[in-house]
Formats: C-alpha cells, structure tokens, sequence
C-alpha cells in the first residue's frame, strides 16, 4: 500500500515543498517546486499568497502533510526532569522553563524531545523548545488557506537533522549546520541522538563565515562544558538556502579546520526524482523538506507544535469516507451475527424438543402406569429414585443369606461320590441361580434332591439340563427360590 507525503518547508522569503510516494519497496519523489517571495516586504502576512501557487502548480489531494517553519521563531532549553513519564513531562514542562524564558508559559506552545533514550534512573534529559503562538498561528492560518491541516508542524533544519542521525553509526558523533540568508540553526548529534539546538543570527556580506565560526565554537565550547561528553565529530554536514556549495562551504572547512559536506538527503538516502517537473532540484533548497516528508514516513517523532489541534475534526474530515465504509461494514458484520445467533437459537431449541419428546417416550415405555407427563426428565429422575428406594428396602426386608453359607451348604449336601462342577452362582434377593457340570442327568437329579434339604431353600427347579458338545458331561441351570 503506498502513501504520499508531503513536505512544505517554510522559510522568511521562500516555500518549498517536496511530495514523496512511500511503498513498501520504495520512496519516491513524484513532485517538488521552489518558490521565492524575497521581494514581499511582510512574509508572514504574504505567505498565504505563495501558498497559493503551491497549491495550484501542486496536486495536494490524497497527502499526509507535515510543514516546518523558520527555527529563529523558537526558544530551545536542555533540561533534566526527575522522571521518565512522558505525560507527566508534558505537565510539568511549563513550570520548569517559566523562570528560564522571557514570556508568559500560558502565551506559549511547548513541546519537547527526550535525549537520553533509555533514561539513567529517574532523571530524564530533554530538549524543551517553545514558541509564541501569536507567532504560529498566521503559519496556521496561511495553510488552512489552502485547506491543508498538517500531521506535525515543526522547526526548519531539525528533519534533516533527524534523518542524518538515523543514517549515521550509532557511535558516531555530527554536527549539522543549517544555513539561512539571515540565520544559522546548529543541531548537535552525539551517538546517533540529537543533543542541542541553537539558532542564532548572520550578517550579511563577508563577515558572515567569521560570524559562522564563532558562533559554532562558542556552542561546541559550551556544550562540551555542561554535558561532559566526549564529541569529536569527524566532519560537519551543512545545507540551507543560504548555503553555496562552491563558496560557503570551503570557507567553512578552512575557519573550522574540519571536512564540511552536502547534506544532500537524496543522495544519501538514494531516493529517485521525479525528472518530468519543470522545477530544478537544488539539494540545499530542497534537502528539508525531503527530509520532512521522510521523518513522517519513516516514524523519527521529533518535535510538534500543531499536537491536538483541532484533532477530533481533522480525524473526521480525512477519514470521513472510510469511516462511513467502516461503520457499514461493522453493521453488516452486527446483522449478520445477529441472524446466526438467532439461527443457532432455533436449532437449539429444535434440538432440545426433540430431545424431550425421546424422554416423554422413553418414559411412557419405562412406566407405562403414568399418564400425565409434564417435565420427563424431572419426573423420570423421581421415578428412579422410588424404584431404587423401594428395591434397597425389598432387599433389605427379604433374608439375609450369605454367600459363603449358601456354598457351605452345597457343599455339605452333595456327597463326595457325585462328580460335580459348579461354574456360576448368582444371589438375588428372592432366589439363586446355580449353573455347573455333573456327569448325568441321574447326577443332576439327586442334586435336586440333595439341594431341597437345605433349610434356607424353599422350592428348587431344574431350569435346564443338557449334554454338552463332548457328550460325557450334562451341563445343567437350578433355580432356587428363598
């Protein structure tokens, strides 16, 4: 599934926007233009204008957008929080930098980014960075112009910044410099992790790569100082409207004595052009807002000035239509497993009448002395019961006759001289059934006889009397009732 992304990157005299097609085999660049507006006098207040050809010279349609603004705007403080939540930095934050800023927390919106990604015990270091808002909201405003209600709203320079960090080694250490016509924005990275902001004013003309460099090593010289780290950046990565690669960034590598390259994202990241606009791709104008559109893409968080704003709308215009198709599909899927429960309610109900009627015959079979049958399972359950207590108390009232003592006595009856071979006694209460082998039917007659003498027997019958299979023994079936 692709997704398009675009980045407007929004600097004091110029737009400019890239929009990347993102696959899951690849980014591409379908789209990007450059607009300078150096002649307008108020920026601000002609940016709606120049966003204006932006949306005309540009298919806006169907894009996630995420836009930065200049960095000079901001307010940037590294500070340790006493613990690791982020909602509860987020709610302490304003009392934290209220001492440390020129304006009113309430007249500010405030975010923040965590340095240490896995904090050292409770104590958590950020990167707060705030803004006015009567200073973002005509950004605001100038893109709700053009219909366009952006996913983040951060600071110019900081996606390159992020994007490099991603690139390089994890132990590597970077400095990145953003050059400007008017201002300068350096990004220290230390182990692949963003660790200072500061953005500070250039002169024009020839003094301005003598302003460059000291300013740069005042910022390395202070933050050496109060993060006792050990960074040695190996070589410093600059881009920037202001920056001219044939010029700018020699003079740079001489004051500075380090190697100065190209930011150049696309090369870096090898993403392919779009080679059909009428637009010229000039890495130092466009490497941003690349760069914006691949922090959305690729997931790199940073800071947002534009979290929550108008959500609950912005969420329903964008996915209005799939919402609609959702809600369909989830009423649908609802009805129908309303009808399979009422269907599997049915069979069941089917199921358990016929189960009823087996036990209303079953118990018309078994007691046929019953003529009304209201609940047969309650009722035949009742009648066992009787059956069974009223068996247990035959039993009980009938003789107490042991089995060792009928046994005794057959054995004390038949004499020694009657070949015989009992092989089943069965004791009911009312009677006993012996079966065995004798040699003849005259054998089986006098143990008849033998057997009637015995004073528990009443009556004794010959149940059965045959030759077996061999024909020298009578295979024989006494009953005697007690």
């Amino acid at each position: 599934m692709s997704r398009k992304v675009l980045g407007i990157d929004i600097r004091n005299h110029t737009v400019t926007a890239v929009l990347l097609k993102s696959s899951l085999r690849e980014h591409r660049v379908d789209d990007f233009i450059h607009l300078p507006f150096s002649s307008l006098d108020d920026p601000e207040n002609n940016l709606p204008a120049a966003l204006q050809i932006l949306a005309e010279k540009m298919d806006l349609a169907g894009s996630d957008t995420v836009v930065s603004i200049p960095a000079h705007h901001f307010i940037f403080r590294n500070l340790q929080i006493p613990f690791n939540n982020s909602k509860k930095i987020r709610m302490v934050l304003p009392f934290e930098l209220e001492t440390t800023l020129p304006y009113a927390v309430e007249d500010l919106a405030i975010d923040f980014h965590v340095l240490n990604g896995a904090p050292d015990g409770d104590q958590t270091e950020i990167i707060a960075a705030a803004i006015e808002k009567r200073s973002l909201l005509p950004y605001i405003e100038a893109l709700r112009s053009i219909k366009v209600d952006p996913e983040k709203l951060t600071i110019g320079g900081l996606p390159t910044a992020l994007c490099l960090a991603n690139q390089a080694d994890p132990e590597e250490d970077q400095l990145f410099i953003e050059i400007n016509d008017a201002w300068g924005t350096l990004f220290i990275m230390a182990g692949g992790r963003l660790q200072l902001i500061r953005s500070f004013p250039l002169p024009s003309g020839p003094s301005k790569t003598a302003a460059l460099w000291a300013q740069i090593q005042q910022t390395l010289a202070a933050f050496l100082e109060s993060s006792g780290l050990n960074f040695k950046p190996i070589e410093m990565v600059a881009s920037g409207i202001g920056l001219d690669k044939n010029d700018t960034i020699p003079k740079i590598s001489r004051v500075l004595d380090m190697p100065v390259a190209a930011a150049s994202i696309a090369d870096r990241i090898d993403i392919p052009l779009q080679d059909n606009t009428k637009s010229q791709w000039i890495p130092a104008q466009m490497d941003n807002a690349l760069a914006l559109a691949l922090m959305e893409v690729e997931g790199y968080g940073g800071l947002n000035f534009h979290r929550g704003q108008f959500a609950a709308q912005k969420f329903l215009s964008k996915h209005k239509g799939p919402l609609i198709k959702t809600g369909i599909l989830a009423a649908a899927v609802l009805v129908l497993l309303f009808f399979n429960l009422m269907m599997e309610a049915y069979a069941l109900n089917k199921r358990i009448r016929g189960i009823e009627s087996q036990m209303t015959q079953i118990f018309r079979e078994t007691f046929p002395d019953v003529k009304t049958i209201r609940y047969p399972y309650q009722e035949m359950q009742a009648q066992i019961r009787e059956t069974q207590k009223n068996a247990a108390f035959e039993a009980e009232a009938g003789p107490q006759i042991r089995s060792i003592d009928i046994l005794n006595s057959i054995s004390e009856q038949i004499p020694e001289n009657i070949n015989v071979n009992l092989s089943q006694l069965a004791i009911q209460p009312d009677h006993v059934l012996i079966s065995g082998k004798t040699d003849t039917y005259d054998s089986v007659d006098s143990i008849k006889s033998r057997l009637e003498q015995i004073r528990p027997f009443n009556k004794v019958t010959i149940s059965s009397a045959n030759i077996d299979r061999s024909g020298n023994e009578v295979r024989f079936m006494l009953k005697v009732e007690l």
